[in-house]
């Protein structure tokens, strides 16, 4: 195989590969990624060229992990648990978000990870009732929820962690959507196996709090692949017909968000194995009371 290293853009370079050159030579393009005009410009750089439209090509390519990429996201993982267990001290009544979240991430550089792939989310009291509230300047509160979603990066693999707690005691309603979130998460990750469709198993969780009657506050899928993407495939929904294969890392993050009162959410990475699944995630995931 000759490597050609592009000079100028990628595309520019196109027409000096060999390959290329010649009658009845089929490229294929992702069709979800090329745009009109820059199909045009192929179309002109390779006149010869047969241009084959394909779908998640290259994204299949990554769906499964080998043992090297498994061992850097357990990795991030553990960078990323050990960042949430000591982040407990430093959440108090009248600390902002956003101080909590840029501590957060100063420990994970601290600890081996390179910039994280998305934005920390932090968001407290009524605010954890947005599933993707990143921090904001908001004042922690007493007895509030506090959500914290984020994750540590290792030489390119991801980690991605979800915990909620209680900045003081937990009252009875707050208690009783914890634990209903918990046993759910519970209950799919013993369910979680290869040859199980991805809908399948967000059915699972979803039916727990469907069940208990919140069903309307669980809005997103269940889970997604995690690697060097920080949504891969499969995505861990209630329409995706993809069957779970081992060697796939996905996570498992049932939530329930009450508009105007807070929310829940809880998040593992599981490695999906031979037989069933491997929770990588060791952070404590019981009802915490700060």
């Amino acid at each position: 195989m000759k490597v050609v290293i592009a000079q100028r853009d990628l595309f520019s370079s196109l027409p000096d590969i060999s390959l290329l050159k010649g009658k009845r030579i089929k490229m294929g393009f992702e069709a979800d990624h090329l745009n009109c005009k820059t199909y045009q410009r192929l179309k002109k750089l390779l006149p010869d060229c047969l241009l084959v439209p394909t779908e998640k090509v290259v994204e299949s390519l990554s769906v499964k992990k080998d043992k090297n990429e498994i061992e850097k996201i357990k990795k991030a993982i553990s960078i990323t648990d050990r960042v949430f267990s000591e982040i407990l001290d430093f959440i108090k009544p009248g600390v902002i978000e956003l101080d909590v979240s840029a501590e957060m991430e100063y420990r994970m550089k601290k600890y081996g990870s390179s910039t994280p792939y998305f934005e920390t989310i932090v968001a407290s009291g009524k605010r954890a009732a947005l599933p993707h509230g990143v921090a904001s300047s908001k004042k922690i509160g007493k007895n509030e929820f506090v959500t914290m979603d984020f994750g540590a990066v290792f030489e390119g693999y991801t980690a991605d962690l979800t915990r909620t707690v209680v900045v003081g005691k937990a009252n009875k309603r707050q208690k009783q959507v914890y634990n209903l979130v918990l046993r759910a998460q519970i209950r799919a990750i013993s369910k979680a196996r290869p040859k199980m469709k991805a809908c399948d198993l967000d059915k699972v969780a979803r039916g727990v709090i469907k069940k208990a009657g919140y069903g309307k506050y669980f809005g997103h899928g269940l889970g997604h692949g995690i690697g060097i993407l920080i949504h891969d495939n499969p995505v861990v929904n209630p329409t995706n017909q993809q069957f779970l294969e081992p060697g796939m890392v996905i996570t498992i993050e049932p939530g329930i968000y009450i508009p105007n009162w807070g929310g829940v959410r809880i998040e593992d990475d599981v490695l999906i194995t031979q037989r069933g699944c491997e929770v990588l995630t060791t952070a404590e995931k019981s009802l915490i009371e700060l």
